[in-house]
């Protein structure tokens, strides 16, 4: 799966139902992952950075009489935002994090909103710095349908099953203080890098404080989705400790901090 090429969610008759062959469709034990770029990335830069998740997670799936994971499809999204046109790459919005509103983030939240519509039921997000930002947003609108009066939004989807979260931090302005409490009750893996100058510690534990069903892990990392044996093997673990995952999961990563 690390060497297939990305797959759009322009392709969403699955590019994995062709590659399984033969009578994959009659299985129900298939989900989907979206996966989520970050500031200044796109899914061409995105895509062979994860390869790595992919397999680990499609491992844990593969056919046995105990699997207890489905088999999995990874779905690319880009960030509506231009960063550099030259590089082709993206962001899901600019601003101060810690305490400005963020411009931008109305628009890239309804682009993931009706995007979970399209592939609907997901039960999962994962997503690194600005992606994990964005999942947890996410999460706190599927729970209470209510806050997505806050960006003007509606949607039908149902709440998530779980957020796996690499360096992920809160939106400090007040106008998103009703994202994060009550605090969010989705299970949610919040990943450290413990050399991370862009995102330190504390701004992942305080995010880590508004959800009440969080467990949190550590690694000597920087700033980017770590491929440690340890930390791969703790996302598997999680995600495996969801047994009552159903059809679909949307898996968003993303890359560095939303920029001044």
């Amino acid at each position: 799966m690390a060497d297939a090429p990305p797959i759009s969610l322009d392709q969403l008759q699955t590019q994995q139902d062709a590659d399984d062959g033969p009578g994959s469709q009659e299985t129900d034990n298939r989900a989907n992952i979206l996966m989520l770029h970050g500031h200044g990335q796109s899914v061409g830069i995105f895509h062979p950075k994860t390869g790595f998740l992919q397999d680990a997670l499609n491992a844990a799936a593969s056919p046995c009489p105990d699997r207890v994971l489905p088999r999995f499809t990874f779905y690319y999204c880009e960030a509506p935002f231009e960063v550099s046109p030259e590089l082709g790459s993206r962001a899901w919005g600019f601003g101060m994090f810690d305490t400005q509103p963020i411009q931008g983030l109305q628009r890239s939240v309804e682009l993931v909103l009706r995007q979970l519509e399209r592939i609907n039921p997901v039960v999962g997000i994962v997503g690194f710095s600005t992606g994990a930002t964005l999942a947890m947003v996410i999460a706190a609108l599927l729970e209470k349908k209510e806050r997505c009066g806050l960006f003007g939004l509606t949607t039908s989807h149902p709440p998530l099953k779980f957020v796996l979260s690499y360096s992920g931090f809160m939106l400090g302005h007040r106008e998103y203080r009703d994202l994060y409490y009550p605090r969010i009750r989705t299970p949610v893996l919040h990943h450290i890098a413990e050399l991370d100058i862009m995102i330190p510690a504390r701004m992942t534990r305080r995010l880590a404080a508004r959800c009440s069903k969080a467990q949190v892990r550590t690694s000597f990392a920087t700033h980017h989705v770590p491929r440690q044996p340890e930390t791969t093997r703790a996302a598997v673990e999680f995600v495996v400790q969801l047994r009552n995952l159903t059809l679909r999961i949307i898996v968003g990563l993303a890359g560095s901090g939303m920029p001044p």
